[in-house]
């Protein structure tokens, strides 16, 4: 096969570069960016551990990845609802494993690039694939936006913490978070729906934690936004290309979470290619069973809201936090169920479970980005190549 093609240089498709040059493949990386993590500025996101039974981090080292990059095990997060009350959630391992995003020292971003260059990877940067031929992995990130978080990355001299509040003000049918850890902090909110009221969802945000939180100041502040698709049906292959993480549409639509489908699917693709197996079938058999319950959990959610009003969110949390092992709670939630397959005809029905906004600005008429994510108005898009 020689030469593999991989568009986009984030952890799908550094993990299927990866995969693909031990395996004696000659992988070449096109990036539109000049560096590595370009939708980032250094901010917080978690590698969730819940799940499944098996540490993420013992996951990663299955995928044949080595944990080269800073991670911070939380095993307490403090909780709140709408009415503000307090729920602490305590394990007796990590909840999640925080890990920074961007071009910056000790990030997930750059501890996979230097193992993509060490494996003998071909980075070429600033340079979007326009045609491709022969085999491709199209990482090219999100195509449509259901989900949008914004916030701000900060610094800090309190102690590491996590904190998340659930409330509609705040982020509406999402979740608002601030994390801290090693004098850096990361403050968002992410929001499901009233997509176009954004700024005044953050500031209220920001906010609420400062009331919540002593001493809390957001030192050198800077935004950043980031947006996911999560409710478009996974597209995994088209012709010679196999499409892994946000670009397949591989996305927790509970609650956003993406980098481990990120990695599995980068993985599955260079595997796919190496053995001759079907992407689509490893795709299925690894990651479509847990994708379709996060429709359903998504769909219960919103239903639920409907029908019972934010005192929703309440309920959950304290079953969640009330539990002696809140891990394994969670876990079931997670878990393909007979019950929640009743739900899944209301979600292939669609009711509101489509993508929600596509930009339809952007002159080229096969663009699919949200709020010209092509880069300026007018550009082709990357997701096209």
């Amino acid at each position: 096969m020689g030469t593999v093609h991989v568009v986009g240089a984030g952890p799908a498709g550094l993990t299927a570069a990866i995969t693909l040059a031990r395996a004696g493949l000659r992988p070449v990386v096109f990036e539109r960016n000049p560096g590595v993590g370009g939708r980032f500025t250094g901010d917080f996101q978690g590698f969730e551990n819940w799940s499944t039974q098996e540490d993420v981090l013992n996951g990663l080292a299955a995928l044949g990845l080595r944990v080269n990059f800073k991670t911070g095990a939380f095993r307490r997060v403090a909780f709140y609802g709408p009415d503000g009350r307090k729920r602490e959630l305590a394990a007796s391992r990590p909840v999640f494993y925080l890990v920074r995003r961007g071009d910056v020292p000790g990030s997930l971003d750059r501890g996979l690039l230097e193992q993509a260059l060490e494996a003998g990877v071909e980075v070429r940067w600033g340079t979007p694939l326009r045609r491709t031929q022969g085999p491709t992995i199209v990482a090219t990130g999100p195509r449509f936006g259901d989900a949008l978080c914004v916030g701000y990355t900060f610094t800090t001299r309190l102690p590491d913490q996590a904190h998340a509040i659930l409330s509609d003000r705040l982020a509406p049918l999402g979740y608002s978070y601030l994390l801290i850890h090693e004098g850096h902090g990361t403050v968002v909110s992410c929001q499901f729906a009233e997509l176009r009221e954004w700024r005044a969802h953050l500031e209220r945000t920001v906010e609420a934690f400062g009331r919540l939180v002593p001493g809390l100041r957001l030192e050198g502040a800077r935004p950043f936004s980031g947006y996911g698709n999560v409710f478009s049906p996974p597209r995994l292959v088209h012709g010679r290309r196999l499409y892994v993480g946000e670009a397949a549409g591989l996305q927790d639509a509970l609650w956003g979470f993406g980098l481990r489908y990120a990695l599995v699917s980068g993985q599955l693709a260079a595997r796919s290619l190496i053995t001759g197996e079907d992407y689509p079938t490893l795709v299925s058999r690894r990651l479509l069973p847990r994708l379709r319950t996060g429709m359903e959990n998504r769909a219960l959610l919103e239903v639920s809201r409907a029908l019972f009003g934010e005192r929703v969110y309440g309920w959950l949390l304290d079953r969640a936090t009330a539990r002696p092992d809140p891990l394994a709670y969670l876990r079931r939630q997670y878990a393909p169920s007979v019950w929640k397959r009743l739900v899944w005809p209301i979600v292939r029905l669609g009711m509101r479970f489509r993508s929600r906004y596509e930009d339809r600005r952007c002159r080229d008429p096969g663009c699919t980005c949200v709020w010209c994510a092509c880069g300026t108005e007018g550009s082709r898009c990357l997701s096209r190549a």
